[in-house]
């Protein structure tokens, strides 16, 4: 019984899998405004029937897709590093950036920030991802006695990791995922020495 509920969900995960990708496929080609569910059900090869079994409109689909791709930029940002373990910036390396090889790997949808008429929102997933993840787990420690913990500093510095993430996106990965994880941290060994994983203290001061 077990092993038959494994199979039904995976079946299940492949068929939303099929319908995500023809959705971005679509957005792509005729932009978000103008894809309906029979051009996605057409494209993903499907039946009606299919597509509201896992999905209650192209809204449910968005969200659905827009919430994944959210949470995946949160733990590609942070699932390498052991929780409460310090980080030496000057010992990171291009594997220790996890999050520009996802991106680099999910080039379809990324790509989408690039059109006019894309997912609604989808411009402040980005930086909004990066500082939850700042805001809700790195402690910071900076190259002076300066505090860079507070909210107004995480901010400054997601909107700064997505802007220069995204221009990379628009100059279509002129370099290497390794590449551009070393000029993230180039630029995050500026101003901090090391970092460390854990449950944001009540004490983080406010903005």
């Amino acid at each position: 019984m077990v092993e038959y509920k494994s199979s039904i969900s995976k079946q299940s995960e492949r068929t939303k899998s099929s319908f995500k990708k023809a959705f971005i496929d679509l957005i792509h080609e005729k932009g978000y405004s103008h894809v309906t569910v029979t051009d996605i059900i057409k494209r993903a090869d499907y039946n009606r029937t299919t597509f509201y079994l896992h999905f209650q409109d192209k809204q449910g689909l968005t969200d659905e897709l827009q919430r994944e791709m959210f949470e995946q930029v949160k733990e590609k940002s942070m699932n390498k590093y052991e929780k409460g373990k310090a980080i030496s910036i000057t010992e990171m390396d291009p594997k220790s950036f996890e999050l520009t090889h996802f991106i680099y790997s999910e080039q379809a949808y990324f790509n989408l920030l690039l059109k006019n008429d894309t997912i609604p929102g989808l411009h402040r997933d980005l930086p909004k991802a990066i500082y939850e993840v700042l805001e809700e787990s790195f402690i910071l420690s900076a190259i002076n006695q300066l505090d860079i913990n507070y909210s107004v500093h995480k901010l400054y510095m997601a909107h700064g990791t997505a802007g220069l993430l995204v221009n990379w996106i628009e100059n279509g990965y002129d370099v290497s995922p390794d590449n551009m994880s070393l000029r993230l941290i180039q630029i995050l060994h500026s101003f901090a020495k090391e970092f460390s994983i854990a449950t944001k203290s009540k004490n983080t001061p406010p903005i």
